[in-house]
This record gives structure tokens, sequence and C-alpha cells, in this order.
């Protein structure tokens, strides 16, 4: 009756059991095992695995070998196993960990009659044991490219290491506090709209603990910050969640890169890509490219396209020569640009033209409004050029009225620019 009792006891365990258990005799022949072990093993039922050795369930036959290794030695010197951390079989190819305990089963007699043993799944309290000890190195070895990394406890809100150094003579502010970490990050962000800022603006435990409960576990942002000797670098920050070791508690890794001459050289090939190289504005293709989305995107609302072209500007490269020339240019384009603020784009054509898109004007009137204070912006950046008279011809094109597409606005723009030097130049026209 006991006997009867124990063994429906025992399977009743099995089958309720979230940890992998299994039963082997002195031949490693399964005898017994719980669900979770059976899934581990890969395979469906516990009929699939009872009866047969590990190198007839694992497909890995170095891990089968390794298990029968292990019972062999645990049976050849008589002493239970416990605690010990093992590899388990692979979970669609993604590593998986246990800690295993194994008790030498014994009769009346004190022969050995098999093994019991017990796995636990820690995974990821082992892959989170190992990221931590990886990330802590940070504040014992700084990478040569890193100006600081602050270890925080989420769950206290302290600091409870810090590390720094200086690169070009800069370096990041030591904080006592997080929230003075918090600010100073806050306040020597360039752009108070970057994703950087945002981020800092609303750290706290709770943000920290929500984006962590998302799944995400690692952050990286890059943004221009004022450093401690005055100057604006690029840094990254990158953001690593950590459960630690001891106290469980969430944690997070915060350093700071120094990437500056990662995003100085992408700038300058973005502008080479985008903008006219001596004067700053758009070049010809982006120039288009942008009027064309904005007429995609608002194509209910009144637009209108100007087609500026200076002057006697070969008069003044003839009398001063092209370098003065150059300069008027570059002058005339900051101004232009100056002019048209956010509500526009300016592009180089080429040579002394320019083209302007002014978007979301309210009627006609401001675009004639614009046309004078252009022809204003071209006689004020000739004023230092009194050798020679140096003014501006401009056509206008309104959408939709004079074209419902760019290139039908540019037709009609260059037409009335033309009409604008044929009746005296120094004057705007617009587009009939």
């Amino acid at each position: 009756m006991e006997t009867v009792l124990m063994k429906a006891a025992f399977k009743a365990l099995l089958n309720s059991s979230s940890d992998m258990v299994f039963l082997k005799d002195t031949n490693l022949i399964y005898r017994a095992a719980s669900l979770p072990f059976v899934k581990m093993t890969g395979k469906m039922h516990q009929e699939e695995i009872i009866g047969y050795t590990d190198a007839e369930i694992f497909e890995d036959q170095e891990l089968a070998k390794r298990y029968q290794a292990d019972d062999r030695r645990l049976m050849s010197e008589g002493k239970d196993l416990l605690d010990y951390m093992e590899p388990i079989a692979d979970d669609n190819g993604q590593a998986r960990y246990g800690s295993t305990s194994k008790y030498l089963l014994k009769n009346e007699e004190g022969t050995i009659i098999g093994i019991l043993g017990v796995t636990k799944d820690i995974t990821r309290e082992y892959l989170a044991k190992q990221r931590y000890q990886q990330e802590f190195k940070y504040l014992f070895e700084l990478p040569q490219d890193t100006y600081a990394v602050s270890y925080l406890d989420v769950d206290s809100w302290r600091i409870i290491k810090q590390k720094r150094q200086q690169i070009n003579n800069g370096t990041l502010q030591q904080c006592r506090t997080v929230e003075e970490l918090r600010q100073y990050a806050v306040d020597s962000i360039v752009d108070p709209e970057c994703d950087a800022a945002v981020f800092y603006r609303e750290f706290s435990a709770d943000k920290l603990w929500a984006i962590y409960s998302s799944g995400r576990n690692h952050l990286t942002f890059a943004y221009e910050r004022k450093m401690s000797d005055g100057s604006a670098r690029w840094v990254q920050n990158e953001v690593h969640f950590l459960t630690e070791a001891e106290s469980g508690h969430l944690c997070i890794m915060l350093s700071a890169k120094d990437v500056n001459d990662i995003y100085v050289a992408e700038q300058k090939i973005l502008e080479a890509a985008t903008l006219d190289q001596m004067t700053k504005v758009l070049n010809r293709e982006t120039a288009m490219e942008h009027i064309t989305r904005t007429l995609n995107q608002e194509e209910e609302k009144l637009h209108a396209l100007f087609m500026l072209d200076v002057d006697n500007f070969k008069g003044l490269n003839d009398t001063l020569g092209h370098q003065a020339g150059d300069e008027f240019l570059i002058n005339l384009a900051k101004e232009l640009k100056n002019a048209m603020s956010d509500k526009g784009i300016v592009g180089r054509i080429g040579g002394d033209e320019f083209f302007l898109f002014l978007q979301n004007i309210s009627s006609p009137e401001e675009a004639e409004r614009k046309g004078q204070e252009l022809l204003e912006v071209i006689s004020l950046a000739a004023k230092p050029y009194t050798e020679v008279k140096v003014s501006g011809s401009i056509g206008i094109s309104l959408y939709p009225d004079n074209g419902k597409d760019l290139d039908a606005l540019y037709a009609n723009a260059d037409r009335a620019l033309y009409e604008a030097k044929g009746s005296g130049k120094n004057r705007f026209v617009f587009a009939k």
C-alpha cells in the first residue's frame, strides 16, 4: 500500500512540477520525466522519453555524452550533486542554462538504484548576470572614446558609482545625485527638442521602469552637447538596463561616448550631397525635391515660386574680380535664407541664379510683399560694391494658378523673370 501511495504521489509531483524532473536507473535509462523536461528535450510526450537513454533522445550528441559522463561520475563518487549550472537543450537556436541537482537513490541495503534529477531553467538569470558583469567592467576599464560612465540603481534612485576622463580637454561634470545628473544633461544639450533632451526631461524611476517593462533593455541616441571646456561636441549616450546580481534591483549603466569626428564627417558628406558648396544653400536637385514634396503634401494650400537673377553680375566679376563676385553670392545667399526663414526654401540654380519657394502663403499680396523684400535684400548685398551697379530681377509663379506641378511653376516663373529683365530690370513680375 505504501509503495503504491509513493508512486502515485511521485507521479502527481511530476505532472504538476514546473521544474525539469527526471528519474534514471543505473543503466542511465529514463524511467520517469516531468512535462517541462520532456519539452526541454524537444519531445511532445513522456512516452518518447521513458525507456530511452540520452543518446537516443537528444539530437546534440555532445550534450548527451556530457550528461552520461556526469551521471557515471556521480554514481562512482557516491555523492549527490547540488545546484550545478549546466547547458540544457537549445530553444530554437537560443542557448539555455539550468541549475541542476542530482540525488542518488538507494535501496534499504544502501545500493544505488537510480538517479533523481531536478533542473531549474535559469537562462534569464544567468545571461543577466553575465551581462551585468560585462557591463560593470566599464567602471574599471573606461574605453578611450568614453567621457563618463554612471551606474545608477533605479529602485533606490541613487548613483552607485561614476567614472570620468578627459577627451580633447573636455569631459562631463561629476554628479552626486541622479537629479543633479538629469538637470546637468538637460542644461548642456544644444538642441532642446532632440530625443536626448526629451529623454532627460522625462528621466525618472517610473519612466525607466516603463521602458524596461516594454521589453527594451538598451537605448542609444546621439546629440550635440556642451562640454566642460565650453566646446560643443557630438556625444552618444548608451543606456543598458541590468538586474543587480545581489539585490535584484533594476539598474542602468549610462555611458557617454565621443562621436564628434564621426558626425562631423557624416555632416560633410550630407552637405556635399545636398548643398551648393559655395553658397551653402540647397543645390538645385535637393531644392526641387523639397519643393515637390511640399506640393504633394500640401496641395490644397497656396504657394509661390520665385526665380531670381542678379543684374550685371558679369560686370561685378569683370570690374572687381571673381573673388569679389563669389563673396557677393555667398553673402546674398545668406541674406536670402534669412529673408525666407523657416517658411521657405532657397536653392541655387547655378551662376548668379537662385530660386526660392514660399509655402502656405495667405494671398498673392504676401508673395508681392516678399518679392519687394527680396529686391531690397539684393540691393543691400550689393551696397559694398559701389563701383558697379548691381540689382536683381525676379519672376514669380503661384501654385496652383500658374501650374500644379514644379515643372509648370518653374517654366512660368522663368518666363516672368525674363520679362522682368526685358522691362528694365530691378523689379519682379508675376507669371500670367
